[in-house]
C-alpha cells in the first residue's frame, strides 16, 4: 500500500516511503534519507525531519481507512496538521542514506463530524536502535 495515495505531501516534503504494517491502532513505515532531503544538515536528518516523518507515519492510522472508503469521490483528499507537540526525545540524528523504521500508535481519538483530534505516540529506529520518541496530537480532516 502506498502512503502517497492519501498523504498530500510530495517531494521534497514526503517523508515516508513504504507502509510495512497498518491496522486501526498501529502503523509501521520505512523511509530512506537521501542526499536530496531538505531536512539534511551536515549529512544528518535534523530534528524537524524526524518529527515530520513521525507525524506523516502516524497520520496513516486514521487517514488510510477514510481514503479507502472515499477514493471513488473525485478529488477526495485527507488533510492533516500537527496541533500539539507534547514531547520529543531525540537520542541521535540519523545520517544520510539511513533507513528509518517508524512506528506510530493511536493512543486516543475524538471526532466532530469529519474532523479527528488524534493523540499519537511514535518511535523511530535505525535497525534496533531507538532514534526518537514523540508524543503529539494531529488534527485530521477526512
Amino acid at each position: 500500500m502506498s502512503i502517497r495515495e492519501y498523504l498530500p505531501h510530495r517531494e521534497p516534503m514526503l517523508m515516508v516511503d513504504t507502509i510495512v504494517r497498518l491496522d486501526s491502532q498501529f502503523i509501521e513505515t520505512t523511509f530512506q534519507i537521501k542526499d536530496s532531503n531538505i531536512f539534511l544538515e551536515n549529512e544528518y536528518l535534523n530534528e524537524i525531519g524526524i518529527i515530520e516523518n513521525a507525524a506523516q507515519t502516524s497520520s496513516g492510522i486514521v487517514g488510510c481507512p477514510h481514503f479507502e472508503s472515499n477514493k471513488h469521490k473525485e478529488g477526495y483528499k485527507i488533510q492533516g496538521y500537527i496541533s500539539t507537540i507534547k514531547s520529543v526525545k531525540i537520542h541521535s540524528l540519523p545520517p544520510k542514506n539511513s533507513i528509518l523504521q517508524t512506528k506510530g500508535e493511536l493512543l486516543g481519538i475524538h471526532s466532530i463530524d469529519d474532523i479527528y483530534n488524534c493523540n499519537m505516540k511514535s518511535e523511530t529506529f535505525i535497525d534496533d536502535e531507538l532514534v526518537a520518541q514523540c508524543f503529539f496530537n494531529l488534527i485530521i480532516k477526512a
